[in-house]
């Protein structure tokens, strides 16, 4: 029971350094340190509990990572689709676009 407990938390902490950036800590600060391993382990949380209507069969870090991205490209190119149908929906559009690409 106990190598069982242990390899969990190997392969825990493999995921963690191969797919969410644990050992990427740039910071000498023990505070930062700490909140970059808090961080961490919030991402690994939330990837392991998907919200509502989250496909179930997918396993593994990656692929949930790649579904999350999908899923809020998905939803930048709805609310842009949204804004694009209403009344002056184009001009609007034009004007963010332009905002967005003006250098300082």
């Amino acid at each position: 029971m106990g190598y069982r407990i242990r390899w969990a938390i190997e392969i825990f902490h493999k995921q963690v350094k191969m797919h969410l950036g644990f050992q990427d800590v740039a910071s000498k600060s023990f505070l930062a340190v700490q909140a970059h391993v808090h961080w961490v382990y919030c991402a690994y949380i939330l990837l392991h509990a998907p919200p509502t209507g989250f496909p179930g069969h997918i396993e593994s870090l990656p692929e949930k990572q790649h579904k999350i991205k999908e899923i809020v490209a998905n939803r930048e190119k709805a609310r842009l689709l949204q804004i694009l149908t209403q009344i002056g929906g184009p001009e609007r559009c034009r004007i963010q676009l332009k905002r967005a690409i003006q250098l300082p």
